[in-house]
């Protein structure tokens, strides 16, 4: 997927721990990452990325945690910017069956081409009796880099995002793949 003009290194799996796509360092965990529910059943949340060379988003992926079910549904995606916060939908799994325990399980998306900017990942559950893994940050401060949405269960991401600030500490392992590895 490289392109004269835009030459960089694409990583297989991109997510907002990515070194020089994601805004979240290694560092600012507080915790390692671990299984823990999710925070609000029905509740979307965003996390920004930036991409640095054009790339083409070919999976969603997620790390499910120690509690799943078939029953349990989630939905991940990738939205626009629109000044520094969500907007326009480009593309999601729809509602997808949470799969095996404590491993890490792809949502079927179209090869949706990338260009350099900033994006926002989007994952939303169906249930808080659902656990995924992520870390918690140092202090409060990713209530500065997330977005949610209230009344969003998996198979309905709104077109368009009305997303408000944060709360919580909750940084969920999730993002897109840029190659079809199994």
């Amino acid at each position: 997927m490289f392109q004269s003009d835009q030459v960089g290194i694409i990583p297989p799996m991109v997510s907002e721990w990515t070194a020089g796509w994601g805004v979240i360092s290694e560092g600012s965990a507080a915790t390692a990452p671990a299984s823990a529910v999710w925070p609000t059943a029905n509740t979307g949340y965003y996390f920004p990325i930036y991409v640095p060379t054009i790339c083409v988003a070919r999976r969603m992926w997620w790390v499910n945690g120690a509690t799943v079910d078939a029953g349990y549904n989630v939905e991940a995606g990738i939205y626009r910017d629109g000044g520094y916060k969500p907007s326009a939908k480009l593309i999601t799994t729809g509602s997808v069956a949470q799969g095996t325990l404590n491993q890490l399980q792809w949502g079927e998306i179209t090869d949706t081409t990338l260009t350099p900017g900033l994006w926002w990942l989007f994952m939303s559950c169906s249930t808080t009796s659902a656990t995924f893994f992520r870390c918690a940050p140092v202090a409060s401060w990713d209530e500065l880099l997330h977005f949610q949405q209230g009344s969003v269960g998996p198979g309905s991401a709104p077109a368009t995002a009305t997303p408000v600030e944060g709360s919580g500490q909750y940084l969920s392992l999730f993002g897109f793949s840029t190659t079809t590895i199994t």
